[in-house]
């Protein structure tokens, strides 16, 4: 169906199916970030998540439209970078998209990941644990990485995506002001070079929830007995500094999230525990939710901070150049459980070609895109991404 998948914004606008017509350029001129130095994210970029996956099916992600690469994930601890991402997993990535020509893939490192302890703080001995300290220990690393890979032109940002664990009383359920000031002074002292990204579970970054609390053991509307959701906590990472994220990639996917309550209980509270319901959601129930989600973002909602860490109350506005709408593949299905919304790739399409409206703008304008967990779940010969297409 498309001559080429070399450019996300033709990509994207295949989906349209001809409700919207552009040229090669998108629908305006390219976002360009401010910083000469800093590399340049895609115009429209559908990104994903490396964790698992095999060169092979990054490759084919790849060809199929993937433009941004988030590599999981490393962890932060004793102001240094801990993990098992390598020169050597990264170099037979890199080497294969050499080979396909596709060396204009953006690649980011993620922190974090789910039932990952919260360590950034705390654990530095008789140094202080600190930002600026893991953004030094972030350029060396990177720097190895490019010299072991030859023509690697290294990370071009890294990934908020410090997330609660399965034992509930844990206390990295939960939230700590030194973690998120290490969490920021890094973001600040990388800014003027990196592209920086957060991707918090939807409930951390709820556009339809007014109320803020740092714990990660709230119950989930629509199945009060699941004790993991958030209030808001990323929200407040954003509202302290909103120059210092590029990207705001919320997961729609997330456990009993706000989404799933809509597209599975119509979002009407009355539907908890009545006949008929849960039910599965229509391909116009997905793409009302998927656009409703977004313009959600790009309008803002009212947040009560209730001056924690000097934050008032105050409106919590998302540009659309930085909203990325997170997505599920093929490991939420069947949706029997109802507990991970999956949207299909015609819905999706058909939500971004809607738009969103932004105050002072006389007409709507994209998103940034989709982002998915996880390349590993690509079924073979059909990766998600391929979905979008047949918008």
């Amino acid at each position: 169906m498309l001559a080429s998948l070399m450019s996300a914004r033709l990509f994207l606008v295949a989906m349209c199916n001809a409700l919207l017509v552009v040229n090669a350029t998108g629908c305006g001129t390219e976002r360009r970030l401010a910083a000469s130095r800093k590399p340049v994210l895609p115009a429209t970029m559908i990104a994903g998540y490396t964790g698992g996956a095999s060169v092979e099916q990054i490759t084919e992600a790849v060809t199929q439209g993937v433009n941004v690469l988030f590599w999981s994930f490393m962890e932060l601890e004793a102001n240094d970078l801990h993990g098992d991402l390598n020169a050597d997993k990264i170099g037979s990535v890199y080497s294969a998209l050499v080979a396909s020509r596709r060396t204009d893939i953006v690649h980011f490192v993620s922190f974090g990941g789910w039932n990952v302890n919260h360590n950034l703080a705390g654990t530095c001995g008789t140094n202080p644990c600190s930002g600026e300290a893991y953004a030094e220990s972030f350029r060396n690393w990177n720097d190895k990485i490019k010299t072991a890979v030859p023509g690697f032109p290294g990370f071009a940002g890294i990934d908020w995506d410090l997330e609660g664990v399965d034992n509930l009383h844990s206390s990295s359920n939960n939230f700590t002001l030194p973690t998120f000031e290490i969490m920021l002074a890094m973001s600040q002292a990388l800014r003027p070079e990196f592209l920086i990204s957060m991707v918090p579970p939807q409930s951390y970054f709820n556009c339809k929830d007014p109320g803020f609390d740092m714990s990660l053991e709230h119950s989930a509307q629509s199945t009060p007995n699941f004790t993991y959701a958030g209030k808001n906590a990323y929200a407040l990472l954003y509202a302290k500094c909103p120059e210092c994220f590029d990207l705001v990639m919320v997961q729609l996917y997330e456990s009993y999230s706000q989404a799933g309550f809509e597209l599975y209980w119509g979002g009407n509270v009355s539907h908890i525990g009545a006949s008929g319901w849960p039910r599965l959601g229509t391909i116009a129930d997905m793409k009302r939710v998927v656009h409703d989600n977004m313009q959600c973002l790009a309008t803002g909602w009212v947040v009560d901070f209730n001056g924690f860490w000097n934050v008032s109350k105050q409106k919590v506005v998302v540009p659309p150049s930085k909203i990325v709408i997170g997505l599920a593949n093929s490991w939420a299905l069947p949706e029997t459980e109802f507990k991970v919304p999956f949207f299909g790739g015609k819905s999706c399409g058909e939500a971004w070609c809607q738009q969103v409206k932004v105050q002072d703008r006389e007409s709507p304008v994209s998103t940034r895109g989709f982002m998915y967990w996880v390349i590993a779940s690509d079924l073979r010969n059909a990766p998600w991404v391929a979905d979008l297409r047949f918008a």
